[in-house]
């Protein structure tokens, strides 16, 4: 079993730098004077804000988890995780998965009892949907271990199961990957690495991905050093905070009208899940197609 069926409603707790943010650091994801990514973000959905009535208790399930009501939601996806559903599997993991920053419960008289958040029982679960090949769970069971959250701490295993994910197409495991050799976390620094996962994520049209990616082509880090490129991908981020615009003022002196003309041209034209619009060059290289592990 492949990628989910339904887009992850949040940013995964499972995210590489937690252990970062939940000390209110920020990780730098790209050379000297590019952005720094955050994780310690609320969770945020991806669904719309009207949905129709959950029909399967599956749907039952997540809609109960999305709502905050977890006690609720794991009474509805256990039976299912137990028969096999790898993705009721993969969200009791993430259900019981100990959040990086605690959170205080609600109190006062009728608030209900807290939920007791167990990172063994996320291992176990999402063991069991890893098992099936169920790529947010590889994502998320290789966190713990890289990590070492409610297991001994391993980066060679949880980099191992970080690429089997983003293999299968997961978009945090690229990202994570991404991260990982950009920074040499757990591993030896490696910028080719870094910038075939970032170009996958980056397909997908993840914005984080596509502007680190156009920071790569900026400074040439792992790839080719090219503006066009760098200008292309910064225009699909719409990135506009004061590190993005200092790049795009920098490629703007470099390039000239019709370079930018041509790079807002190609821009418009892309839409995520085709190889990205680079020039072609670059595309003659195979610098669009990220590495099979």
């Amino acid at each position: 079993m492949g990628n989910s069926r339904v887009e992850w409603p949040r940013a995964s707790r499972a995210l590489i730098v937690a252990a970062w943010a939940a000390a209110g650091l920020t990780i730098a994801m790209a050379p000297a004077g590019a952005a720094t990514i955050q994780a310690d973000t609320p969770p945020t959905s991806s669904s719309p804000a009207a949905q129709p009535a959950a029909t399967s208790t599956l749907d039952q399930g997540i809609a109960a988890f999305e709502a905050g009501k977890e006690t609720e939601a794991v009474a509805l996806l256990t039976p299912l995780a137990e028969k096999g559903d790898a993705e009721a599997q993969t969200y009791l993991g993430w259900i019981y998965e100990e959040p990086p920053v605690k959170v205080e419960p609600a109190s006062g008289q009728g608030a209900p009892p807290p939920f007791l958040h167990d990172n063994a029982k996320a291992r176990a679960w999402y063991e069991k949907a890893a098992a099936q090949g169920q790529a947010h769970a590889l994502n998320n069971l290789g966190s713990l271990y890289f990590l070492g959250r409610g297991v001994p701490k391993d980066p060679a295993k949880g980099l191992a199961l970080f690429k089997r994910a983003a293999t299968n197409g997961d978009l945090q495991a690229q990202k994570n990957l991404a991260g990982i050799y950009s920074l040499g976390i757990g591993t030896l620094k490696d910028p080719k690495e870094a910038a075939t996962w970032a170009t996958a994520a980056a397909q997908q049209g993840d914005k984080d991905a596509l502007y680190h990616l156009s920071t790569l082509y900026d400074a040439g880090e792992g790839v080719p050093k090219d503006g066009v490129a760098a200008y292309i991908l910064l225009d699909l981020s719409h990135n506009t905070d004061p590190d993005a615009a200092a790049l795009r003022a920098r490629l703007e002196q470099r390039l000239s009208a019709d370079e930018r003309q041509s790079a807002h041209a190609m821009a418009a034209d892309w839409h995520a899940g085709t190889p990205l619009p680079l020039p072609l060059p670059l595309q003659a290289h195979g610098l669009l197609k990220p590495a099979v592990h």
